[in-house]
């Protein structure tokens, strides 16, 4: 399916793998990792795995969100 151009008076929407402005940075696309709960902190103390596992997924210019760890032995309830 062919898609019609946008209308001359209206600027096309970016693209997944366009640039976006944040705040303070900016990102080179538009592709965010979402934190997801993998259990590489076992006892709370984040492992070379939890590392590998965080380098393999980064771009440079990306966003990646990690997963939340306990702070605190009653954190976990």
């Amino acid at each position: 399916m062919d898609r019609a151009p946008p209308p001359a008076d209206q600027e096309p929407r970016p693209t997944l793998f366009s640039p976006y402005q944040m705040p303070r940075f900016r990102l080179a696309h538009r592709v965010v990792l979402a934190p997801m709960t993998r259990c590489r902190a076992p006892g709370a103390v984040p492992t070379p795995a939890l590392a590998e596992y965080y380098a393999q997924r980064s771009t440079e210019g990306g966003l990646l969100i990690s997963e939340g760890t306990v702070v605190s032995p009653t954190g976990p309830g």
